[in-house]
């Protein structure tokens, strides 16, 4: 389940934009690397689940950020 946008706000209030941006990439190669080795291996694998997990969390922030910035440009 993800997060909601507080919760993302406070998980990730002492991470930069550019840290989670090269945390996503990192996952994102860890994910990759994982199903390499064969689908039913890595969907049954609990180091792929959390990396999807985490992924989707830094992601889910990502977005939020990109969100609220253009929300706060809108409004100036």
């Amino acid at each position: 389940m993800i997060a909601s946008n507080e919760d993302l706000k406070t998980m990730f209030r002492n991470s930069t934009t550019e840290e989670l941006e090269v945390r996503l990439k990192q996952l994102e190669n860890v994910i990759s690397h994982l199903r390499a080795r064969g689908l039913s291996w890595a969907y049954d694998c609990r180091e792929i689940r959390i990396a999807e997990h985490n992924s989707d969390h830094v992601f889910a922030e990502l977005r939020r950020r990109k969100e609220e910035s253009t929300k706060t440009r809108v409004n100036k």
